[in-house]
């Protein structure tokens, strides 16, 4: 199996270098986490008629963590699944320029993501919003959920600015493009 990320290299800065593995080791605990939590409790509610107690709650959390914090790292290194149906009819010198495009949009997209899910976490918080079993303040998760969203905007902008000064690798003739 190989591995399909792209190398953080001496070359990115240390900030980001560490941003990156400190997502990896985020998403392979959690992953791990759910794996271990899920084998546990259908182990016990199989065997010894003993679920784990908001197990579906944890799991709940731990998927949203999962999600929000793979997001960037799939977009730092572009692999966002596309469909290239019309690529062919594309000329090569909108290619770029049609690139820079849409990661902007979609960073605007990311920002607005971050921001309403500030405001959701906000009115949880003030609204005192609870799990029911284990009765844990929801709130966090909302929070950790915008500001992993506002990570993968500032990539996004980032990727933008590059593909804009043409550092990024140029569209292929699939249509995809690197961070390079």
């Amino acid at each position: 199996m190989t591995d399909v990320r792209t190398p953080v290299t001496a070359r990115q800065p240390v900030l980001l270098r560490w941003l990156l593995g400190a997502l990896t080791a985020l998403v392979a605990i959690t992953m791990f986490a759910m794996m271990m939590l899920t084998t546990i409790d259908v182990g016990g509610r199989a065997l010894i008629n003993k679920p784990i107690k908001g197990s579906d709650e944890l799991v709940s959390f731990m998927l949203a963590i999962l999600v929000f914090a793979s997001l960037p790292l799939v977009t730092w290194d572009e692999k966002h699944i596309s469909v290239n149906l019309f690529d062919r009819w594309i000329p090569a010198a909108v290619r770029r320029p049609l690139v820079v495009l849409l990661s902007a949009v979609s960073a605007v997209v990311m920002i607005g993501v971050a921001w309403r899910m500030w405001i959701q976490g906000r009115l949880m918080w003030e609204g005192q919003h609870i799990t029911g079993a284990l009765e844990w303040p929801i709130a966090p998760i909302a929070f950790v959920m915008s500001a992993l969203s506002a990570v993968t905007a500032a990539m996004l902008i980032v990727i933008a600015w590059r593909k804009l000064r043409g550092l990024g690798r140029p569209p292929d003739g699939d249509g995809n493009a690197g961070a390079g």
